[in-house]
Formats: structure tokens, C-alpha cells, sequence
């Protein structure tokens, strides 16, 4: 078994070997395809930290009536702390939000119309974060209740929802896309290199008529083709990941810039693992798959 096993392998490599030209068209298409499919996951990790990061900066703002007393605002944040939707409730007193309105617009005319006025205009508030977009609205809801009705001024919440509603559709669509893409181009590519291991087994008809002549099984005739795939899919995979492995630490700062914070660099090193995982099954799982259907033809005839 072992003995079949290595000579399988032998006649592989050289079958890969000996055809230069038609195992690196082979391997440049597994190559391209290899590509395209670690370029997809690394763009799904991109929707996914730029979605973190709008969820991250979607809140509801509660604003209270001048008169409410400190501890009543605390006492309905421990109220909002406690409910299961509730990620985080921040309080902003009204000094808070003055001197943040002064950093945000210093030097401009908002802060000049602002010393005008001898009174500070800011009121005190909360600013809630849901754990989920789709439950701002019962927040919303149960803030709006009779019990709050002399105490809240207002819940600024009338853009949340339009925020919401097309974060998810986003997310939903990037996903989408990002299957059928991803299903296309796996297709695409294996009737490419199907049809590019065909090439290279049709120059070798007569050897595989020698074989069947003399008697040789099907298994061993169409081992080294499978091999001669896989050694395709193995070169490609290799290219693949070493140009993945160099771009995200040469154009870091760049791809940052280019990708609105997210850090390419970063979510390679912290998927280290699956991106050298998904290169192999990618650029073998082609080659061996095209490989296998390929020389079929030729086993049947």
C-alpha cells in the first residue's frame, strides 16, 4: 500500500513537472480563484468590524427637564441598566455637555453664539446602547410611558430607527452578495481548470491506453492526475498566502486609511490559522476536485 502510495506521488510530480506551462496555467487559475476567495473573507471581516463599529455608534439620547434632580436621573438609568435589552447607559450632566460642545467646536461660530448666552442651554441626559439595533424602538417605547411623561424632555430617537433599518439591510446584502460571489467564482473556476487539467491529460491519452491495455485499475491511473491537482492547488494556495502574508504588513496604514480603521494586519494575525486553512482547502479542493472529474472521461471510454 505504501509502495502504491509513493508511486502515485512519483508519477504525480512528474506529470506535474514535466508539464510546465499546462500545471502553471492550472495553478495561475486555482491561483486567481485562491485569491478571490481569502480577499472575500478578509472583506467579511471588514462588514463586520465596520458594522461593530456604527452599532457602537447608535444611541438613544434622553434628555430631562431642567428641574429633575440628579439621583431621579440616576435612579431611572439603574431602572435602564437592569432591562435585558440594555448593553450601556452613560449620564451626561449638563456641565458634561457643555464643555463637550466647546471642544467639539472650538473656534467656530456655534461656540461665538454660545458666550453670548450667560446661562448654560445644555440639558442633563442619558445616552442608552442596546445590545441588539432592533431593540432601540422598545427603549424608545418604554421611555415614552406616562411614568417618565413629566420628567423627560425628550428622547432623540427620530433618526435611529432610518439608521437602523439600513445598517441591517447593509448587512444583510454584503452577506448575500458575498455567498453568491463567492459560489460564482468557485464555479468559474473549476471549469477553468477542469478544462486546463484536460489539456494536460488529453497530451497523455496514449499513456493512460497503455495502462488500461496492460491492465491497470482505474485507481492507479487516475491517482497521479489527482496528485498532479493537488500539487496545483498546493502551488497556488502557497502564492496565495504568502501575498496575503506580505501586503497586510507592507500597505498596513494604507488599507486602514483605504478600509475606513479596519486593520488588515490585525485580523491576520488574529486568523492566522483559517487563513492558511482556507487557502489550502481552496487551492487543493479546485485542483483535486477538476482533477478527479477531468480524467474521468478517459476511464470511461
Amino acid at each position: 500500500m505504501i509502495k502504491y502510495i509513493r508511486k502515485m506521488f512519483k508519477n504525480g510530480w512528474e506529470y506535474f513537472w514535466r508539464q510546465g506551462f499546462l500545471s502553471f496555467a492550472t495553478a495561475l487559475v486555482i491561483f486567481i480563484a485562491t485569491i478571490l476567495g481569502t480577499a472575500l473573507y478578509f472583506f467579511q471581516g471588514g462588514v463586520m468590524y465596520l458594522t461593530q463599529e456604527l452599532k457602537d455608534k447608535i444611541d438613544i439620547s434622553v434628555t430631562f427637564k431642567e428641574e429633575v434632580a440628579r439621583d431621579s436621573i440616576l435612579s431611572i438609568r439603574e431602572e435602564l441598566v437592569n432591562l435585558p435589552e440594555v448593553k450601556n447607559v452613560e449620564y451626561i450632566s449638563s456641565e458634561e455637555a457643555y464643555d463637550s460642545f466647546v471642544k467639539a467646536h472650538e473656534g467656530d461660530k456655534y461656540l461665538e453664539a454660545l458666550e453670548l448666552i450667560s446661562v448654560n442651554p445644555f440639558l442633563p441626559s442619558l445616552r442608552i446602547q442596546t445590545k441588539q439595533p432592533s431593540q432601540y424602538k422598545q427603549i424608545s417605547e418604554y421611555l415614552k410611558q406616562d411614568q417618565f411623561k413629566d420628567l423627560v424632555d425628550e428622547v432623540n430617537d427620530y433618526k435611529r430607527g432610518v439608521m437602523i433599518e439600513r445598517l441591517s439591510s447593509l448587512t444583510n446584502s454584503v452577506s448575500l452578495a458575498g455567498i453568491l460571489v463567492t459560489l460564482f467564482l468557485s464555479l468559474i473556476a473549476v471549469v477553468v481548470t477542469f478544462n486546463t487539467l484536460r489539456l494536460s491529460i488529453y497530451s497523455q491519452k496514449e499513456e493512460i491506453g497503455i495502462m488500461r491495455l496492460v491492465g491497470a485499475k482505474n485507481s492507479f491511473i487516475r491517482g497521479p492526475f489527482l496528485v498532479q491537482g493537488m500539487l496545483c492547488g498546493v502551488f497556488a494556495a502557497a502564492l496565495s498566502f504568502f501575498l496575503f502574508l506580505i501586503i497586510p504588513f507592507a500597505f498596513n496604514e494604507q488599507l486602514q486609511t483605504l478600509f475606513l480603521g479596519f486593520d488588515c494586519l490585525l485580523f491576520f494575525k488574529n486568523n492566522f490559522f483559517w487563513v492558511f486553512i482556507l487557502n489550502l482547502v481552496i487551492g487543493i479542493g479546485l485542483g483535486l476536485i477538476s482533477s478527479y472529474f477531468a480524467v474521468r472521461k478517459y476511464l470511461k471510454d
